[in-house]
């Protein structure tokens, strides 16, 4: 059966949340943009999206994926294949779009049979990922379509965070695997922060998402400034974050690049008419000491950082012992 799925957000505010460089982005994207609910109605589309439709911009929003966009037996056939790949029954309807997704993958990737407004049919392929707002909650999907060979263009949008545009948890598995075996190879330490912005919750009651989105998209640019170009910053829920930090040779340049970038990010930021002062939470582990693994590192940077206090600092995991 498939997994709930959340509430999904007004129209307006999940355009929104894309961020005005994403929404600038998606509308110059030569090709087929949607956004849509989780019931299959069309929210936004991009200029592309409705020239290759042959209708005007705002005229589809409202529509239905299925039914309108495409026919029922279209759906049925996708619903009948994907229950067959993942082994349990996928339903002919709208849900059918987050069958993989529910699942616990990144993205699904198909060709539909597009309606085009004269009938005819306009075959588009769509790789369909879930939209997320600031604290990581899926709001919707979007659906965009997939690249020629050598475009790589749309999967960014599906292996990215929507609000600040950095790597998502995927990006980070798989980079983070080829690190860590590089690094045993090599006898180089990969190590990784996990960043917290404390009372980012609170902060969000007390002056609104809007602003909570802003902070999130500042921090963002902040961190990724401070990093290498051979390092990763990734966006986890809410106001976390991670940094992993590739080809390090000591435990003294971690507790460096560590003290480097609190200082970045807990420096005052201009939000609106507001100046904030932010309190910015580090714990640290790396390899090989605390583990050659994801997983394991990860737990062990989480655990250094609940010994830190809600103003903030950073703490590294413990050395293990012998």
């Amino acid at each position: 059966m498939d997994a709930p799925l959340p509430t999904l957000a007004p129209a307006s505010h999940t355009w929104l949340e894309l961020g005005e460089v994403q929404r600038l982005l998606l509308d110059a994207f030569p090709g087929v943009v949607l956004g849509l609910g989780f019931d299959g109605v069309v929210q936004w589309a991009n200029p592309a999206a409705a020239t290759r439709l042959g209708v005007g911009r705002g005229a589809l929003g409202g529509r239905h994926f299925g039914g309108d966009l495409v026919d029922a037996s279209a759906l049925q056939q996708r619903a009948d294949r994907l229950s067959e790949e993942l082994g349990e029954p996928v339903a002919g309807d709208a849900s059918v779009l987050s069958a993989k997704l529910r699942r616990g993958l990144l993205s699904d990737e198909h060709e539909w049979p597009l309606r085009h407004d004269d009938g005819s049919l306009v075959p588009v392929r769509l790789a369909v990922g879930a939209l997320r707002d600031h604290e990581g909650r899926a709001i919707g999907l979007v659906a965009i379509e997939a690249p020629r060979e050598g475009d790589e263009a749309p999967l960014h949008f599906t292996h990215h965070d929507t609000l600040t545009g950095l790597p998502n948890r995927a990006v980070l598995t798989d980079r983070a695997e080829v690190a860590l075996q590089r690094a045993a190879r090599q006898h180089t330490v990969v190590a990784f922060l996990l960043i917290d912005i404390a009372g980012f919750e609170a902060l969000c009651e007390a002056r609104g998402h809007g602003v909570g989105g802003d902070v999130l998209r500042a921090t963002a640019s902040r961190l990724h400034f401070e990093l290498r170009r051979t390092d990763t910053a990734v966006r986890l829920d809410r106001g976390q974050f991670v940094a992993m930090l590739v080809d390090l040779h000591h435990a003294d340049e971690v507790k460096a690049v560590a003290a480097k970038v609190r200082q970045a990010l807990s420096a005052r930021i201009n939000v609106g008419v507001a100046l904030l002062n932010l309190e910015i939470r580090i714990g640290a582990a790396w390899s090989p000491d605390h583990g050659d693994q994801l997983l394991p590192l990860l737990g062990a940077a989480e655990s250094a950082l609940a010994a830190v206090p809600p103003e903030g600092g950073v703490a590294f995991a413990p050395a293990p012992q012998a």
